[in-house]
């Protein structure tokens, strides 16, 4: 048919297939990856297997921890010792692709930590030490630039942090004061748009919240007796409420800093297994499909190797739900990887 198309004079210019540029690659999970440098962040797909490490990493050893994406996806803030001793961090921003360079957000000697947008994308809540305690201060940010110095929110005489922000601007954060000698007492709270200032939980011991989408349901980290021993556990409860229900019973393990998937299905978090004299021994990042009838933690574990993982944040994607269903049921599996662990350094025990 060309032959002929050809001999009656039409064009016969050939083609040349058109090469399309290869899709971006999916960020579904970011997480922080603890390693030899300290802690960097990665991308992870439901399985928890990393796709790639998220942005460059310094030559020296830093801690790039609790990463929080922006409501359109072209933003990741997160808190990062870079320049900085370990235990002292700024906040740092980055485009949400692969091999980012990263600039600094936040200035000064204070610690800036615990990053969130607000709805719009238009700014971040974080808190900071600027001010002698922690407070809790917001950042206009365009473009990925900040637009402006750090507005205080609060005054507290304690600490307020870990907070999670409403459609409406009600901000939900932690409450820490310290006592002399012993625990701290922490409580939820909640600062409405005009400043106003309420307490949601009696504590002791509330933390982390996380609102869900729809604004409805606030998730916390609250500790549970197991044998006379006190272990963090992951609860929910109804905005307009005061009674809390456990999402899972996990014992043995301490669950902090949920976070919802964009659909309000899955609740993700940092379990942390303790040894004897309270230092972690491995954190991992665990899932829980809350809608499920039997609700059970699974675990994000790479496929290549055992890895620490921490401070999950989630994409504005749709998330496999089957992927997740089939990944390794928490309690069985790090059961597994101890025993594993404990016989690789005792090899008389195999």
């Amino acid at each position: 048919m060309r032959l002929l198309f050809c001999l009656l004079g039409a064009s016969c210019v050939a083609r040349t297939p058109v090469r399309r540029a290869p899709p971006p690659p999916r960020i579904a999970i970011v997480a922080a990856e603890g390693g030899a440098q300290g802690a960097r962040l990665v991308a992870l797909d439901e399985h928890g297997d990393r796709q790639f490490a998220l942005m460059q990493h310094p030559g020296a050893v830093v801690r790039d921890t609790h990463p929080v994406i922006s409501p359109d996806g072209a933003w990741i803030v997160f808190a990062s010792s870079r320049g900085r001793a370990l235990d002292q961090t700024s906040l740092w921003i980055a485009p949400l692709v692969a091999d980012a360079v990263p600039r600094r957000l936040t200035e000064g000697r204070a610690i800036d930590s615990h990053p969130v947008w607000t709805r719009d994308g238009g700014a971040i809540v974080f808190a900071s030490t600027r001010g002698g305690t922690f407070d809790l201060y917001r950042l206009a940010i365009e473009r990925g630039v900040a637009r402006g110095a750090p507005e205080q929110l609060t005054h507290g005489a304690g600490h307020e942090v870990t907070p999670t922000i409403a459609a409406d601007g009600t901000i939900f954060y932690a409450e820490v004061t310290p006592r002399p000698g012993g625990q701290p007492e922490s409580h939820l709270e909640a600062r409405a748009p005009d400043g106003s200032i309420r307490r949601v939980t009696d504590g002791p011991a509330d933390a982390s919240p996380a609102l869900s989408p729809d604004d409805r349901t606030i998730a916390f980290a609250r500790p549970k007796e197991h044998n006379g021993a006190l272990d963090g556990e992951l609860w929910m409860m109804r905005r307009d409420a005061s009674e809390a229900m456990l999402v899972i019973d996990l014992p043995l393990t301490d669950e902090s800093g949920p976070v919802w998937s964009p659909d309000g299905r899955f609740l993700f978090a940092t379990s942390v297994l303790r040894g004897v004299a309270g230092n972690a021994v491995f954190s991992s990042v665990i899932v829980v499909d809350t809608r499920a009838r039997r609700p059970s933690a699974r675990m994000l574990e790479d496929r290549l190797g055992v890895i620490a993982r921490l401070t999950p944040a989630i994409a504005n994607v749709r998330l496999d739900a089957a992927v997740l269903a089939r990944d390794p049921e928490y309690l069985p599996e790090l059961a597994r990887i101890m025993a594993a662990a404990i016989a690789a350094q005792n090899p008389e025990m195999k």
